[in-house]
Order: structure tokens, then sequence, then C-alpha cells
């Protein structure tokens, strides 16, 4: 062995590819330095071409920036660590990526210099994945380590979500889910938006944890609500001040179907007539579920107007006012009104028996026809999202349902 050493290059390489295991290989190579120095790298290519260049991630782990180096120089590629999951999120992708992402596992391990190796590799078939350093970035963000963030920032980690999934976030919707407030001015100075799809969006996040400087921030920088549930949340709560602060910056309340239902669900009277003097679509049902009353156990279902919610939960001064601003009710609703014996409703609805009432059309056809008409303006147009039906979880039990009810109780 004293000998091989002393062959030549060509020859020490072509004993080394007569081996057939990185091993027999690796033990080779550490004979003695001039070995080593002569044959390293072609282990790396070894590595990279047998073995799915293993040895990358392994370096980027323990923060041996050379060996990055050089298995990058033998072709191996970053980019190839890449998850499904981290190009288009699926929930039910349980990988845990920094066993994966050699990025990730450098930045967690706090490598930071083999970390800017790996971003420094710009060769096609080498360097990292846009959807690699928005891991990265995310978990930066989640960290609160601002030096790494603005690192990710500097490489062109994307700001927006792994795909249109409703659970693939946003950069602000990770600063905004990991209260790392201080980051949301500089991802919003550089663009940084929600995603069309996510949920909770950003702004409903800062809604449901009780930032309004947060909510009018984002605001300003041109976002709105992705969906209902912001909106229902603040009327559950009738926090007048926060819903305005919603209306001066041109929310446009007619695209929003559930809050003006759950308004009167929660008999939020000033609420109610807030909502429709701003625009609120009084002109639609919605499917309304709650325990049957004479069958144990089952659902009632049923697809009622405002006018019907109002009879529904037996909220007369809100049935007066949406008479008043001359909503009309749906036939379900006259119908409803007998069913439960609602004397007053019957008789504030009683001048409609005589009417042929207008087909009141359905929150679901709503938000199928809504973007068919808007798109032809306006082709970028995103309805927000909505439930097509409420769960009632107002009312007590009554009858053979309230039986059941209490036989569970303690």
């Amino acid at each position: 062995m004293a000998r091989l050493d002393q062959l030549p290059l060509e020859l020490l390489i072509l004993s080394a590819q007569s081996l057939h295991n990185q091993r027999d290989i690796n033990a080779l190579v550490r004979t003695n330095k001039t070995l080593h120095h002569a044959l390293y790298d072609f282990l790396c290519r070894f590595n990279v071409e047998h073995h799915q260049s293993s040895a990358l991630f392994c370096a980027a782990r323990n923060g041996n920036t050379g060996l990055v180096t050089r298995m990058l120089d033998a072709g191996a590629n970053i980019s190839a660590f890449e998850r499904p999951t981290e190009v288009t999120h699926d929930p039910d992708d349980s990988a845990e990526l920094f066993k994966i992402n050699p990025l990730l596992a450098a930045a967690q391990g706090g490598h930071i210099e083999t970390l800017k190796a790996m971003l420094s590799e710009r060769r096609p078939g080498r360097a990292s994945s846009p959807a690699q350093l928005r891991t990265v970035l995310h978990w930066a963000i989640r960290s609160r380590v601002s030096s790494l963030v603005e690192l990710m920032i500097e490489n062109n980690a994307p700001l927006h979500p792994a795909g249109d999934h409703y659970q693939a976030r946003s950069a602000l919707g990770v600063a905004i889910d990991s209260e790392n407030n201080s980051v949301i001015p500089r991802l919003l100075d550089l663009g940084a938006r929600s995603g069309p799809y996510e949920c909770p969006c950003p702004i409903e996040q800062a809604i449901c944890t009780d930032q309004p400087q947060l909510v009018e921030l984002l605001l300003k920088h041109g976002m709105q609500l992705n969906n209902n549930e912001g909106l229902c949340h603040i009327v559950r709560r009738n926090n007048k001040l926060l819903l305005q602060l919603l209306f001066d910056y041109g929310l446009k309340l007619e695209l929003y179907a559930e809050p003006l239902f759950i308004a009167i669900m929660e008999d939020q009277y000033e609420m109610v007539e807030m909502l429709i003097d701003n625009g609120a679509n009084s002109k639609l049902r919605m499917k309304l579920w709650c325990w049957d009353e004479d069958s144990p156990g089952d659902l009632d279902e049923w697809d009622l107007s405002p006018i019907g919610f109002a009879v529904h939960f037996r909220r007369l001064s809100i049935l007066k006012l949406l008479l008043e601003k001359d909503v009309i009710p749906g036939s379900a609703d006259l119908q409803l009104a007998a069913k439960k014996k609602y004397e007053e409703g019957i008789a504030l609805l009683s001048r409609f028996t005589s009417q042929e009432l207008p087909d009141i059309e359905h929150i679901q056809e709503y938000m199928w026809w809504t973007p068919h008409f808007k798109r032809k303006e306006e082709p970028d147009f995103l309805m927000p999202g909505t439930n097509w039906a409420i769960m009632d979880y107002i009312s007590p039990p009554t009858g053979p349902q309230k039986q059941i009810c209490v036989q569970f109780l303690p």
C-alpha cells in the first residue's frame, strides 16, 4: 500500500472504480493524506451518482462548509432534496423538513457560513429551489432570527404561499401567526401579500387576535379579507369601531353575506342596522341547521332569509328593523313563523300572506354567479370564502331533545 500513493492519478481512480461500495472507497481514501487528496473528489462523485448526494445533507447539518462546496462541485443538486409539499402545500404530508432540506438543516444548526455557501450556488442543476428558500424564511420568521430573515430575503425567498391550499401560509401569515410583528412592515414594503385562498388570512388573524393597529396597517397596503370569518368575529363581539375601519378602507360588504345572519342570531341590533346601511346583501337566504324538536338526535334544515333568522331566534326588534328596511321574507320564513307559533312574528308578517313572494337567491347560487359576472370587468376577481350553512348554537334544546341533553348533565 505504501507504493499505491505513488501511482499516477489515472491509475488510482481506476483502482477506486473497481470498488463497489462507498465504505470501501472511503477506507481507501483514508489510507493516507496523499490518497485522501487524490481520491476525495472521486468519493464525492461516487456519493452523488450512487447515494443521491446524501453527503451533502450530512455536511449541511454538521456545518462542514468545505464538504458542501466539494459536493456541489462534484454535481450534487440542492433542489433534489425538495419535498413536493414545499412547492404545493399538502396537509397530509407529515415530513419533517429539517431532516430533508439541507438549507433548513444548516439554518437550524446555526451554520450560517454553510448556508451561505449553498445559497451562493447558482449553477443550473445544483442550486436550491425557491420552495426550499421559502421553508427557511418561514422558519426564520417563526424563530425571530432577523438576520436570517434578511439573508433569505436577499436571496429572493418567495413571500407568497406554497400553492393554493387554504392552509398554505404566506410570509405575512407566518409572521402574524408567530406574533413576530416587528418583521411585518419590512415584508409589506417588499410587496408581501396574503395568498388568494389563505385561511385565516393575515387581516383575519389580526382581527381575531385583537390587533386593530395591525388591521389598519394591512388595510393601508391594500389588503382585504379573503373570507367572512373575520367579519363574523367582529359581529359576534359587536365591535362597531373595527367594522367602521373596514368600511373606511373600502370593504365591499355586499360580497360578504354571512355576517348579517350571524348578527341576527347573536341579537346584535345595532350591528344589523350598521350592516344593512353599509350595503349588506339582505336579499339572500341561507341554510340553518338546528336540532329537530320532534325527533331527538336529528337535525332540522331550513333555507331562510334574514327575516327567517329573526323569526327562528325570536328577535322581535330586529324583525321590525328588517321590515322597516324593506327586507322581503321568503315563503319558508312565513312557514317557520307558523310552525313555531311565533305570534308576534306572524302578526308582523301577515301582510305578506296574500302576496306572491319573490324567489330569494340562495347564498350558494350567489357565490357561484357573482364571480362569473364580476370577472367580465375584473379578470382577477376572487369571491371571498363563506359558509353556506349555519348551525344554531344559540337556541336551548326543547321537547324530547331537551330530555336527551338532561341525561348527559353531570
